[in-house]
């Protein structure tokens, strides 16, 4: 399968996703998903922001660099 120009595949060992709402109004949607991706040792974040605009934020961090990313929030 052929992957199009700035996007990319994702392959994990079936792990369960983790969903978690952090803000749920009914004027605002933030929600998080964390996934392991065992292939390459990191997890895979993102963030879904509902508003009147839909917006997602999404990286890969090792175990490491997500403790860096709590500590500092």
């Amino acid at each position: 399968m052929a992957t199009k120009h700035g996007q990319f595949m994702v392959f994990t060992t079936g792990a369960p996703k983790e969903d978690f709402d952090i803000i749920n109004t009914e004027d605002y949607k933030l929600r998080l998903r964390k996934t392991w991706v065992e292939a390459s040792n990191n997890w895979h974040i993102q963030l879904f922001s509902q508003s009147v605009l839909d917006t997602r934020w999404e990286c890969f961090l090792t175990p490491e660099e997500l403790k860096k990313l709590k500590d500092a929030l």
